[in-house]
């Protein structure tokens, strides 16, 4: 006998249903209503339904979206409870991008350019995927692959938990940030054989499986699925050597064990996520304009001088430790703690160089 598992009822106009004692409010001076109860008009009546709507519905509420009158409701027979589908529209204006902001992505940080400063935020995402690997490691081999025990303490390590919420709070900053200066971003087209190649250093192919899939296309991911809920447009470009290439030579830079390398022409000394970050730039002025971009040079403030990584905010990169932008909501709320990293790192430099030269 057929057994209907999962039921699904349209309300396309505001005769099936309605809203009761809906409350006028004003955000942002923006005329919007807000209800907690619906009424649905059944054969046997209106039928009152009190709701408990969900912290993404206020957050779309705050940024203007106002209720429609289409609506759906589902019967979820596991939990006993009705959940409501409300549609939401927005009047928008049109996006016209008047800045750049180029995005870096790799397997433990995401770099990008905040005002004249190269930012990288550290996620460690490869990190702890190699940490609870070696812990599921040692808990397969207590308990056994496949024993009752095992998935217990699976649950309880909420690494995919984890990973989500740190990719999602790195997109977030970036999109919003790139928002308020009525920025593009720029990304890296990158297919899996790109990705492989950036993570073949680890051995075991489980391993890069994962982190393939949690730290470099997951963050990407995560980024154009938030530029696409903040209506901020996103541009891909070419991958192609744009960490090898110095932007003001045109030479190739050589590098050695660490991530900072000297360029074969001019000798500067580049950071590898700072070079990325204004080919990247120069790519998207590329494409945008379709002309070249050594206009991009006066707003990087690039000098090329042959001092250790220049003499310029943009050549020097901040890196920003994850317990500290795991808890911001925006760049711009926290650009004195962005401005005393650098002037710590900066200060550090000259003392090295003071010390080189003694």
């Amino acid at each position: 006998m057929p057994r209907i598992n999962s039921v699904s009822l349209w309300l396309v106009d505001d005769h099936v249903w309605k809203p009761v004692n809906p409350t006028k409010i004003n955000i942002n001076g923006v005329e919007n209503i807000f209800f907690t109860s619906i009424a649905i008009n059944t054969h046997r009546g209106w039928v009152h339904i009190d709701l408990e709507p969900s912290k993404e519905f206020y957050k779309l509420l705050a940024r203007g979206f106002k209720p429609t009158s289409h609506a759906k409701i589902k019967l979820d027979r596991r939990s006993r409870r009705v959940l409501f589908h409300l549609s939401l529209e927005k009047e928008i204006e049109i996006y016209r991008p008047e800045n750049v902001k180029p995005v870096d992505v790799n397997e433990n940080s995401v770099a990008t350019l905040y005002g004249a400063f190269s930012i990288i935020l550290e996620t460690d995402l490869a990190e702890i995927t190699l940490g609870y690997s070696y812990r599921k490691e040692s808990i397969q081999r207590r308990n056994g692959s496949d024993s009752r025990e095992t998935r217990k303490a699976m649950k309880k390590l909420k690494e995919g938990k984890k990973k989500r919420d740190y990719r999602w709070k790195a997109a977030n900053l970036i999109v919003r940030d790139a928002l308020r200066t009525r920025g593009i971003i720029v990304i890296e087209r990158i297919s899996g054989d790109d990705i492989r190649v950036m993570i073949a250093r680890y051995r075991n192919r489980l391993l890069r499986h994962r982190i393939y899939q949690s730290a470099l296309k997951g963050e990407l991911n995560a980024i154009i699925d938030k530029a696409r809920e903040y209506g901020v447009p996103v541009l891909m470009v070419d991958p192609r050597n744009t960490s090898k290439i110095c932007p003001i030579h045109n030479a190739p830079i050589e590098y050695g064990e660490d991530r900072i390398g000297i360029c074969s022409k001019g000798g500067e000394r580049w950071h590898r996520e700072v070079v990325a970050l204004i080919n990247l730039y120069l790519k998207a002025l590329e494409a945008l304009y379709e002309g070249p971009a050594q206009k991009g040079f006066g707003v990087l403030g690039i000098d090329g001088s042959p001092f250790p990584l220049g003499s310029t905010a943009t050549s020097e990169p901040i890196e920003i430790p994850r317990s500290l932008w795991g808890r911001w909501k925006s760049l711009e709320n926290h650009r004195d703690a962005i401005a005393s990293l650098w002037i710590k790192k900066h200060s550090n430099t000259k003392q090295k160089k003071i010390n080189d030269n003694q």
